[in-house]
């Protein structure tokens, strides 16, 4: 029944759980019928003259001890989600609960919407790389040089998990992951956790850091325990930014600060960074007092410790608080003594910030060529590094300077791959900025009704998240597209707020610019 309904279908979500399903009846080539079906789409896709458009697979997140030791059905699960790793073809997610797959199917409905205007694309992979042959029809292998047996329980397995992250073998990776903490030992745990956030499982992330937090609470207040904890507060309000929720991670990063001073002389390293972080959702939160406190606060005591990268990280913080609130002398000054510190040091994340900062100024300053430098030294670094949200972040500042110019076209390309970016790391913050930016790219290439749509989108989830900063830029966005459409009331209303969240956000640009007869939606 599914194989006939699939010749008429533009699109499949295949969603497994952790059985792969039984023969079909007939005889064929195929293990289960949910293969035959993924393998069926997949041939519609190719061929011009059916409406199938695209294929999402979401894999349900397996129990850890169930992972740990899979049985014949799981085992083939694990199989498929290697092989479409290994292929690069087809965009997939694992989701940890209801939540998790409402948001990955609405964010993937809305770009199949978004896209529906155009043709039928050629099949790509998630990089962009056009491809015509298909994935091979052959039954998932439970036995191989990486099956899951070869990989021993315990500080062997946190090894080999470290080692097949490391080579983006993410699947094995979680695998591994699963047999390193039978034992619940918190090192193995919050290496995990942290593996977990950078795939973007972010709700069972915290679960783990939840988990070991109850496990730390059993044992002597020492201060490595209390470091241990304000690592993990400070790693629990990343998460929480990520998803959104700034108050939440506003809060548990005052605890992980106030639990690091605690700590005494042995957490500094970790005190400064729960500063920083605390810094981060300030200004998310448009709290710039508390930011820049934060920020200062953080630089000092990076400078007691002689901690150079840690400094130049600081710096780079107090670097875009200056910018946002007009002072970009005093901004240049704090990033170019943070790039100067890098010089020298292997730490491309501190450099490719330091870098991003650097283009952000000099946009500001109308140097689109010097901006689009900095901004493409950044991307290179995240890319070579392979962090989903810092390339993400990347290619939106790349699409920036691409809509100044007047390409349109690139930077709808850029600014696509940056959702994409985003999507696949979970980061509700990330996803909701390159949404925003894409509507102002429809606006600005006469596609008014879809950009409305996703500008107030990204007007609600900002206003959600409590970022009153980008609830101003998508408000007088949105505004600029209203008054071209003549729906004068409504722009009128946008922009008034845009300008009243400006002043409370502390941010000088948008202030300049909501002053002026009308606004500006490039």
């Amino acid at each position: 029944m599914i194989n006939e309904l699939l010749v008429s279908c533009d699109y499949l979500i295949l969603i497994l759980g952790p059985r792969w399903g039984t023969q079909p009846a007939i005889e064929t080539r195929f293990t289960s019928g949910t293969e035959e079906e993924f393998y069926l789409a997949e041939d519609y896709l190719n061929r011009d003259t059916s409406p199938m458009r695209d294929i999402l697979v979401l894999f349900k997140g397996v129990p850890e001890e169930q992972l740990s030791d899979p049985g014949e059905q799981l085992l083939k699960v694990i199989a498929f989600k290697k092989l479409l790793e290994e292929n690069k073809r087809f965009f997939y997610k694992t989701f940890d609960d209801l939540i998790g797959l409402r948001r990955e199917i609405a964010a993937r409905l809305r770009g199949w919407a978004r896209d529906r205007s155009a043709k039928k694309p050629e099949v790509q992979s998630e990089y962009g790389e056009g491809q015509k042959n298909l994935l091979p029809h052959s039954p998932p292998e439970q036995g191989s040089p990486d099956s899951l047996d070869e990989v021993p329980m315990g500080s062997s397995a946190l090894a080999s998990a470290e080692r097949l992250e490391a080579q983006g073998l993410m699947t094995q990776a979680e695998a591994a992951y699963a047999r390193a903490i039978v034992d619940s030992d918190v090192v193995s745990l919050e290496k995990y956790a942290r593996f977990l956030r950078r795939t973007g499982r972010l709700s069972r992330a915290l679960e783990i850091d939840r988990r070991i937090l109850s496990q730390l609470a059993s044992l002597e207040n020492t201060t490595e325990t209390a470091a241990q904890r304000a690592r993990l507060l400070t790693s629990i309000g990343i998460v929480q930014r990520k998803l959104g929720d700034l108050r939440a991670s506003r809060y548990s990063l005052h605890e992980a600060v106030e639990t690091a001073r605690g700590a005494g002389q042995e957490a500094l390293d970790v005190l400064a960074y729960s500063l920083d972080n605390l810094g981060l959702t300030a200004s998310r939160s448009g709290d710039r007092g508390e930011a820049a406190e934060c920020f200062g606060k953080a630089l000092s005591v990076r400078e007691g410790t002689g901690d150079t990268v840690g400094q130049a990280r600081s710096l780079t913080n107090l670097c875009r608080l200056h910018k946002r609130s007009g002072d970009l002398t005093t901004a240049k000054e704090a990033c170019s003594t943070a790039i100067t510190l890098l010089e020298g040091i292997d730490d491309r994340t501190a450099l490719a910030s330091a870098h991003a900062a650097m283009g952000e100024i000099l946009e500001l300053e109308s140097d689109l060529v010097g901006a689009e430098d900095f901004y493409r030294r950044a991307l290179s670094m995240n890319e070579a590094l392979g962090m989903p949200d810092n390339i993400a972040m990347s290619l939106n500042q790349v699409a920036r300077v691409l809509v100044d110019r007047g390409e349109f076209v690139d930077a709808e390309r850029y600014a696509q791959r940056s959702l994409v970016e985003n999507e696949r790391s979970s980061n509700r913050e990330g996803t909701v900025s390159s949404t925003h930016l894409l509507g102002r790219i429809f606006g600005l290439t006469d596609r008014e009704g879809l950009a409305i749509s996703l500008l107030e989108e990204a007007v609600a989830a900002y206003a959600k998240m409590g970022n009153q900063n980008g609830e101003a830029w998508a408000r007088f966005h949105l505004a600029g597209v209203l008054r071209r459409v003549e729906r004068h009331a409504e722009a009128s209303a946008n922009l008034a707020k845009a300008r009243y969240l400006a002043v409370a956000a502390g941010n000088a640009q948008i202030q300049e610019l909501t002053a002026l007869p009308g606004p500006d939606i490039s």
